[in-house]
């Protein structure tokens, strides 16, 4: 089943995270049926689900499992703590579109961590 925000995505992000673990989880994806799973540059696996709200918001709910990272690979607890269990983000995301060009931008509010998350479609 094909869904609207289906397509490759190259995915940036900020965060205001000031600790001692490095994050790597930009790069590419691809949104198939709203769905997406990839691993990252330190090889966590990401699960994410795309539900479009209405014609300004797409909720994303996404599953990161650091369990076959690299090994000086964590993620964090809400209270800021390192972890190698899986950890969910969930984000309303803004849902920007111009003819076949789709952008996704928002922020990840995670215990004190603040993640600005950008997603824009660079091919189908």
């Amino acid at each position: 089943m094909t869904h609207d925000l289906d397509g490759l995505y190259q995915v940036t992000s900020t965060s205001n995270y000031q600790g001692p673990l490095q994050k790597k989880s930009d790069g590419q994806t691809r949104i198939d049926g709203g769905k997406t799973e990839r691993r990252d540059d330190a090889n966590c696996k990401w699960t994410s689900s795309f539900i479009i709200l209405n014609d300004n918001e797409v909720e994303m709910v996404s599953l990161a499992d650091p369990s076959e990272a690299d090994v000086d690979f964590l993620l964090t607890t809400p209270r800021g703590e390192p972890t190698r269990e899986p950890v969910e983000y969930r984000t309303v995301l803004k849902l920007a579109r111009k003819g076949d060009k789709i952008q996704m931008s928002g922020q990840i509010e995670y215990g004190p961590d603040v993640t600005f998350l950008t997603m824009r479609r660079i091919g189908d």
